[in-house]
């Protein structure tokens, strides 16, 4: 793996699109400081993936976009492109050559390219995995990392070892596995959550469960009575039989049909495939008109180099001429005595031109030969080439042909032993129809004289059947009321006994106590111990709202230990009726006032003649409702003489000197006496069990009497003997009309028989010289690629020399013109010392 080339446009300092290529011979870029070598650092460490902004010198995302200057504007991205030869496959690729390409827009959009395929950093990662290319590998060190290196900061020196080593490649896998397990790990936590809540709804799915028993059940019934209407149903089958028979050959021949069509779609896209093939010859040929211009651009960049260098010596030359015109004016003496020395000098070097002249045309005469040569060799290439072409294409085409026509055979040879097959299938199947229509024959006859002693013995049994059948049906219906009635006390069973188990609607402090072991869990809460009729529970409920969160506590002592409880563990407050207190209270008022319990009101109905409570808070309950009633119309509210008077509905409350009412709410009366309606509900579903299994014992009775006069019942004999016998019927009318269809379609087979094996000899002489001359053409073309790869060789031989001829005559031209350069500024020394009047001495002379 090689660094290629690097590509940089608009990121930080380089505005304009900038290509470095990294040639064979280049080992470093330098300049002076400021000229954006470190630039060229952060670019390579960016586009492989680096994300923290700190190690690119820059702030923020937006700072490496280049942001403009005096004469330029700012740039809307920052792209820069990494090309690697991957000759010897250290990349996880099948391209020869990678390029890693990363864009960042300013409005913050940015992503990675793989060979211009947008691909993620995961990818770029997994690419250079194992290669020792990374953000932090030793191969890209900027400035300050060798202080690190030496001084071992943050263990950089072993980072770089185990790099070096190829360890950091299993400290990743290592890493990524870790997260795994712990992703793992939390799934796992998050099943055993998902199995306990899957735990608490197995009560649900139980009686769902029920629920889809009873459904199979019905189902079940269900089906036996499908049965028996789709037995009804078939009357008139063996019309529906014929014309399914003469849909079957019709559909036979379309099959036969489309399975030509198929085998003719099937040579076409061979056809199509062998047109790809021709395309990727084309490519080829195209592939080697490239590699000529290539050359061509090579033999041109040869000319510039020689032309630059030539440029460079001249440039040079004026440099030099230059300084010697200002050191003129003090060396005019000294300059004197050069002349001669100029001329001898000039003398001498118009002898090397005359060598090097000589010299140069020796080469050139080499050059033209090897020139000729080369020529030569590419001219033979080329024809070898072209003719390799026009073999191909007549290859190409004859392949061609043979492959339709070789499609065309398979799918006439397929077709034809299909249909040979077929008839003798056929010829089978009417043998076997005619013994099966004559064995029907019989069977019928046999049949349609049981049937006639059957219906003689059917009608003695229908009437008692009918009976029973009609007192099934009566317990069957009664039995779903009741079934009904008791899935709705099981329902509201369920429900109220978790609105129980949770406490739903009561305060904290109520629900700390009920469930605290350091309390006593016999005391209960006021609403637990009343039990109201369910048309006055709403009324009841709006008149003892504020009371039905108070526990009932025997004493003070209870009651303190309780409060004691929730101040220790701050859960708030509590109210707790004291019965002890209560149960003095009112025996106290009843000897005071000598009055027993028993107030009334007209039109209305005491509230303790609703409700049912034990006898230990009976006294409670006085003391709360001794003094409420419960109104018929709101007539009586005019004359209610100081009492609480409630709409039974709950709609209002009265007292002495207020009034309360409004709607009443949908959740009105489901908080009072839960715990007595608990007990009721249980003791209903008990008795309704009772209902409903004696309902199920009854029909099981009736239904074992019903099936005994079934047996007797020839009902089902006949419906089957007229059933066989309708089948017989349809047996012998499908026979006869199969052997009909099946003589027609073995004459149509036959026909076809014989037009596919004409069709097969055509194909088979047509395609015959094809085959020998595509085996020719295949020889030929064999000793042809023979040819060419031996003309390829001295194609490359006689490059190579002419290459080597051309360097050679290159370099004898360079140095022609470097001694022409030379004498020629010898001659213009010398004119000018004697334009400047300088004569040479007669002693020099």
């Amino acid at each position: 793996m090689r660094l290629k080339s690097l590509e940089i446009k608009g990121f930080k300092s380089f505005a304009d699109k900038t290509v470095v290529n990294f040639d064979e011979g280049i080992t470093g870029i330098i300049g002076p400081n400021g000229c954006g070598k470190s630039n060229i650092v952060d670019s390579i460490r960016w586009v492989i993936g680096e994300q923290k902004i700190s190690n690119l010198r820059s702030e923020n995302l937006d700072s490496l976009v280049f942001n403009g200057s005096k004469s330029r504007s700012a740039s809307g991205l920052a792209e820069v492109s990494l090309t690697f030869e991957n000759t010897r496959n250290l990349l996880p690729t099948e391209f020869n050559t990678v390029t890693i390409t990363r864009r960042f827009y300013k409005n913050g959009d940015s992503e990675y390219r793989l060979n211009d395929v947008q691909c993620r950093l995961k990818d770029i990662h997994n690419l250079f995995l194992d290669t020792g290319v990374s953000t932090d590998s030793y191969a890209i060190i900027e400035l300050g990392m060798v202080d690190d290196i030496i001084k071992d900061k943050d263990n950089s020196r072993r980072k770089m070892l185990e790099q070096a080593a190829g360890i950091s490649i299993y400290k990743t896998r290592k890493k990524e596995a870790k997260l795994k397990l712990d992703a793992t790990e939390q799934d796992l936590a998050r099943i055993e959550d998902l199995l306990f809540e899957i735990n608490n709804q197995l009560k649900a799915l139980e009686n769902q469960a029920k629920k889809a028993e009873k459904y199979y059940e019905i189902k079940k019934d269900y089906r036996e009575v499908s049965i028996e209407l789709a037995k009804a149903a078939l009357e008139g089958f063996h019309v529906q039989y014929k014309e399914l028979n003469e849909q079957q050959a019709t559909e036979t021949d379309k099959r036969t049909e489309l399975e030509v069509t198929i085998a003719t779609e099937e040579a076409a896209i061979e056809a199509d495939r062998l047109g790809f093939i021709e395309q990727e010859k084309a490519l080829q040929s195209m592939q080697q008109a490239f590699n000529q211009m290539l050359q061509n651009l090579r033999l041109k960049e040869n000319d510039k180099n020689l032309a630059q260098q030539q440029l460079k010596f001249l440039s040079e030359k004026e440099e030099s001429l230059k300084d010697f015109l200002q050191r003129s004016e003090g060396q005019l003496e000294s300059l004197r005595d050069g002349v001669l020395h100029t001329q001898e000098q000039m003398a001498d070097e118009k002898e090397k031109l005359g060598g090097i002249q000589q010299q140069l045309d020796e080469l050139k005469a080499i050059l033209e030969e090897k020139r000729s040569v080369y020529d030569a060799r590419r001219a033979e290439l080329d024809e070898s080439r072209s003719s390799l072409q026009g073999l191909q294409r007549q290859q190409f085409d004859a392949e061609k042909q043979v492959a339709v026509a070789d499609t065309s055979i398979a799918n006439l040879q397929r077709s034809i032993m299909q249909l040979q097959d077929e008839q003798e299938q056929r010829k089978a199947e009417i043998q076997k129809v005619e013994r099966e229509k004559e064995e029907r024959e019989a069977d019928e006859r046999d049949k349609k004289q049981f049937l006639e002693q059957l219906r003689q013995q059917h009608e003695q049994t229908k009437e008692q059947i009918l009976a029973g059948q009609g007192e099934m049906e009566k317990l069957r219906s009664q039995l779903i009321e009741e079934n009904r009635k008791f899935d709705q006390k099981k329902n509201e069973f369920d429900l109220l006994k978790s609105l129980i188990d949770s406490m739903e609607g009561y305060p904290d402090s109520v629900k700390f106590l009920h469930n605290n072991a350091n309390w006593n869990h016999h005391s209960p809460i006021l609403s637990d111990i009343i039990y109201v009729k369910e048309q006055y529970r709403a009324a009841v409920e709006n008149v003892l709202e504020p009371y039905l969160n108070y526990y009932v506590v025997g004493d003070l002592k209870e009651g303190m230990q309780a409060v004691n409880l929730l101040d220790a563990n701050q859960k708030g407050k509590a109210n707790f009726f004291l019965l002890d207190q209560i149960n003095a209270f009112v025996e106290s008022d009843r000897r005071n006032t000598n009055t027993a319990h028993g107030l009334f009101l007209p039109g209305a109905i005491p509230a303790m003649d609703v409700i049912e409570v034990d006898a230990r808070y009976r006294n409670l309950a006085l003391h709360l409702l001794g003094n409420v009633f419960i109104a018929e119309d709101e007539s009586v509210l005019e004359n209610s003489s100081g009492h609480i008077v409630l709409e039974k509905s709950g709609k209002y409350v009265k007292g002495k000197y207020t009034l309360t009412g409004g709607s009443v709410g949908l959740f009105e009366g489901k908080k009072i006496g839960r715990a007595k309606n608990l007990e009721k509900l249980q003791k209903e579903i008990e008795s309704q069990s009772v209902i409903v299994d004696d309902l199920k014992q009854r029909i099981s009775k009736k239904h074992a009497e019903v099936l005994g006069f079934n047996e007797q019942l020839k009902e089902s004999a006949i419906r089957q003997t007229e059933q066989e016998i309708l089948q017989l019927t349809n047996a012998v009318f499908a026979a006869q009309n199969k052997r009909e269809n099946l003589l027609a379609s073995q004459s149509s087979a036959t026909a076809r028989l014989e037009n596919f094996q004409l069709q097969l000899l055509d194909q088979q002489e047509a395609i015959a010289d094809v085959r020998e001359k595509l085996t020719g053409l295949n020889d030929e073309l064999q000793q042809l690629l023979a040819t060419i790869q031996t003309r390829e060789d001295f194609y490359k031989l006689a490059e190579a020399e002419y290459q080597q001829a051309a360097g050679q005559y290159n370099e004898g031209n360079l140095n022609l013109t470097r001694q022409q350069s030379k004498i020629n500024s010898l001659e213009q020394e010398l004119n000018f010392k004697q334009q400047a009047g300088i004569q040479p001495r007669k002693a020099d002379r």
